[in-house]
Protein backbone atom coordinates (compact mmCIF):
# COMPACT_ATOMS: atom_id res chain seq x y z
CA UNK A 1 0.00 0.00 0.00
CA UNK A 2 1.08 3.51 -1.14
CA UNK A 3 1.75 6.00 1.62
CA UNK A 4 0.78 9.47 1.80
CA UNK A 5 3.37 12.07 2.76
CA UNK A 6 3.05 13.52 5.61
CA UNK A 7 3.31 17.22 3.84
CA UNK A 8 0.54 16.02 1.71
CA UNK A 9 -1.89 14.61 4.39
CA UNK A 10 -0.98 18.43 5.88
CA UNK A 11 -2.60 20.11 2.88
CA UNK A 12 -5.18 17.58 2.29
CA UNK A 13 -6.38 18.53 6.36
CA UNK A 14 -6.33 21.78 5.78
CA UNK A 15 -8.24 22.01 2.58
CA UNK A 16 -10.85 20.41 4.18
CA UNK A 17 -10.87 22.66 6.89
CA UNK A 18 -10.84 25.79 4.98
CA UNK A 19 -14.04 24.35 3.22
CA UNK A 20 -15.61 23.60 5.95
CA UNK A 21 -15.30 27.22 7.53
CA UNK A 22 -16.21 28.87 4.74
CA UNK A 23 -19.50 26.38 4.50
CA UNK A 24 -20.44 27.71 8.13
CA UNK A 25 -19.31 31.53 7.62
CA UNK A 26 -19.33 32.40 4.32
CA UNK A 27 -21.81 30.53 2.73
CA UNK A 28 -24.57 30.81 5.47
CA UNK A 29 -26.97 32.87 3.76
CA UNK A 30 -27.25 30.90 0.82
CA UNK A 31 -29.58 27.87 0.22
CA UNK A 32 -27.75 24.62 1.18
CA UNK A 33 -27.03 22.57 -2.39
CA UNK A 34 -25.77 26.49 -3.64
CA UNK A 35 -23.47 26.26 -0.41
CA UNK A 36 -22.40 22.59 -1.26
CA UNK A 37 -21.57 23.54 -4.76
CA UNK A 38 -19.70 26.33 -3.92
CA UNK A 39 -17.63 24.71 -1.12
CA UNK A 40 -16.35 21.64 -3.33
CA UNK A 41 -15.00 24.09 -5.58
CA UNK A 42 -13.31 26.23 -2.41
CA UNK A 43 -11.96 23.06 -1.73
CA UNK A 44 -10.68 22.04 -4.84
CA UNK A 45 -9.21 25.36 -5.48
CA UNK A 46 -5.83 25.12 -4.02
CA UNK A 47 -5.44 21.41 -6.18
CA UNK A 48 -6.62 23.02 -9.36
CA UNK A 49 -4.16 25.82 -9.38
CA UNK A 50 -1.35 23.54 -8.42
CA UNK A 51 -2.29 21.05 -11.36
CA UNK A 52 -2.31 24.16 -14.22
CA UNK A 53 0.74 25.68 -12.53
CA UNK A 54 2.59 22.19 -12.59
CA UNK A 55 1.15 20.97 -15.77
CA UNK A 56 2.46 24.08 -17.62
CA UNK A 57 5.70 24.40 -16.02
CA UNK A 58 6.19 20.40 -16.92
CA UNK A 59 4.57 21.21 -20.55
CA UNK A 60 7.65 23.80 -20.65
CA UNK A 61 10.18 22.09 -19.86
CA UNK A 62 9.82 19.26 -22.13
CA UNK A 63 9.49 21.69 -24.83
CA UNK A 64 12.77 23.52 -23.83
CA UNK A 65 14.77 21.01 -22.08
CA UNK A 66 13.44 17.54 -22.80
CA UNK A 67 13.15 17.18 -18.65
CA UNK A 68 10.10 14.96 -17.37
CA UNK A 69 10.82 15.22 -13.69
CA UNK A 70 9.79 17.56 -11.10
CA UNK A 71 5.99 17.30 -11.49
CA UNK A 72 5.30 16.26 -7.87
CA UNK A 73 7.45 18.73 -6.10
CA UNK A 74 5.97 21.61 -8.83
CA UNK A 75 2.05 20.74 -7.36
CA UNK A 76 3.24 20.06 -3.79
CA UNK A 77 4.82 23.53 -3.68
CA UNK A 78 1.90 25.16 -5.55
CA UNK A 79 -0.34 23.54 -3.07
CA UNK A 80 1.20 24.87 -0.50
CA UNK A 81 1.20 28.45 -1.40
CA UNK A 82 -2.13 28.63 -2.38
CA UNK A 83 -3.51 26.83 0.75
CA UNK A 84 -0.75 29.46 2.72
CA UNK A 85 -2.71 32.20 0.84
CA UNK A 86 -5.94 31.17 1.57
CA UNK A 87 -5.00 30.50 5.31
CA UNK A 88 -3.55 34.22 5.71
CA UNK A 89 -6.98 35.59 3.58
CA UNK A 90 -8.86 34.45 6.16
CA UNK A 91 -6.97 35.76 9.11
CA UNK A 92 -7.37 39.29 7.66
CA UNK A 93 -11.13 39.10 6.42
Amino acid sequence: MKQVRLISAIFVAAAILLAAHSFHNEYAELPVASRWIRTVGYGLGPWLCAFAFAGAKMCFQILLRKETTGFRNTFTWVTGVVIGLMIFTKIIV
